[in-house]
């Protein structure tokens, strides 16, 4: 019986890659900018910056520009990476249940983005040190003396939670749609028409998303109207994406082990 750990260890390691080069790709983003602000100083309009700035205040906001791009795309290439994992034959032969091998795919793609975030984080906040060092602005030392408490850091979990619900309900929906579309079509005749799978899965994808608005509104409405509080809507989007993904998990892993899995180990 193959376990947790060293399945979790082979998908992570395998998934780090993607990690490192988006990275790696962001580095070159960043120098690129940099170069090109450099050069010729309309460019400067791009970064959103005056010309006062120096180099460090480039690469801070060329880091800023980069960063969402970048977690976009390695967002998708983990999403890429889970859905071929999840319908591979030499997955679904390892001596363990399809569900654990599924839940410990989502598990290892939701901890690859918190390690894309941490090194993220930790170079934004170099740079920024960096930055304020460079113009004589006592934030580290501010920072050094200011008194946190809680509520300090309440905003800051809130928004990371926010992400985390996000994360869980894309990567949840995703095998949703595609172990979906993979149990209608091979219901199919034409089982093997790549313009049959997508259309399917299309169709899926613009129902879902309907129903889905749909609730949202009725929650929201349900929400304003009995507690008023339109400052906590964000905490009601966070809640709602963690019980989609809860919701859609249990969907997912009944899909996987009674129809997707057959097909695959038969093949």
């Amino acid at each position: 019986m193959t376990s947790f750990k060293a399945l979790f260890k082979q998908m992570f390691g395998q998934k780090r890659r993607y990690a490192d080069l988006v990275l790696l790709l962001q580095v070159f983003a960043v120098l690129f900018l940099l170069v090109m602000a450099l050069w010729d100083k309309s460019n400067f309009v791009y970064l959103n910056i005056d010309k006062n700035s120096n180099w460090i205040d480039y690469i801070l906001s060329a880091g800023m520009i980069t960063t969402p791009v970048a977690d976009v795309i390695f967002l998708g290439l983990l999403c890429w990476q889970n859905e071929k994992i999840n319908l591979s034959q030499t997955w679904q032969l390892a001596p363990i249940s399809s569900v654990k091998i599924w839940l410990t795919n989502m598990f290892s793609s939701f901890v690859e983005c918190i390690y894309i975030f941490i090194i993220q984080v930790v170079l934004g906040f170099l740079v920024v040190m960096a930055d304020n060092l460079s113009h004589h602005l006592p934030l580290l030392y501010a920072m050094i003396d200011s008194k946190f408490n809680w509520s300090d850091f309440s905003p800051v979990i809130e928004f990371l939670l926010f992400l985390s619900g996000l994360v869980l309900v894309i990567f949840t929906f995703v095998s949703f749609a595609n172990f979906l579309t993979r149990a209608i079509v091979d219901q199919l005749p034409f089982n093997n028409n790549i313009l049959i799978k997508l259309f399917v899965m299309a169709l899926i994808v613009i129902i879902a998303v309907l129903i889905a608005g749909k609730l949202n509104d009725q929650i929201t409405t349900m929400y304003l109207r009995h507690l008023a509080k339109e400052s906590d809507l964000f905490g009601v989007s966070t809640t709602e994406y963690f019980a989609g993904a809860i919701v859609l998990g249990v969907i997912d892993s009944y899909l996987i082990s009674k129809l997707v899995e057959p097909k695959i180990v038969s093949r």
